[in-house]
């Protein structure tokens, strides 16, 4: 299986108190031992350790976490001016954040689902590319 994983996952499977912590660790303990391939923007280091060291968690720990899953990523899609210009349509088409439309966009271009727990990414992301959550997988 391949699939977008948005940052909403990857900051809910390490923060034991989100609402959808069981679901969204299964779904990373399954791409951390290779058994789901991600495709992530390169956003998505810097969106994933920037919520965790927020929140408080130690630096070290988060690097780590952040790393392991970039370490295992099938593709670290970098954005240029073409791309911008793409993401850039799809947010206002969407009415999507601009973080949010380019994990819309790279599962559109990749034919492949999304992955979030964003509540508007399911519903304004819908139109675009398929959109799941980790329960759902």
């Amino acid at each position: 299986m391949r699939l977008v994983l948005d940052a909403s996952v990857a900051v809910a499977a390490a923060r034991p108190n989100e609402p959808a912590h069981v679901a969204a660790r299964a779904l990373v303990t399954r791409v951390l031992g290779g058994h789901v391939e991600i495709a992530v923007p390169v956003i998505f280091g810097i969106e994933v350790g920037a919520s965790l060291a927020r929140v408080g968690e130690p630096i070290e720990g988060v690097q780590a976490y952040v790393e392991a899953l970039i370490r295992v990523t099938a593709e670290l899609a970098a954005m240029g001016p073409r791309r911008a210009k793409q993401i850039r349509d799809l947010a206002i088409a969407s009415r999507l954040r601009a973080a949010d439309a380019v994990y819309v966009w790279l599962a559109a271009r990749e034919g492949v689902p999304l992955c979030t727990l964003d509540r508007e990414v399911l519903v304004r992301g819908s139109a675009f590319c398929r959109v799941v959550t980790p329960e759902a997988l």
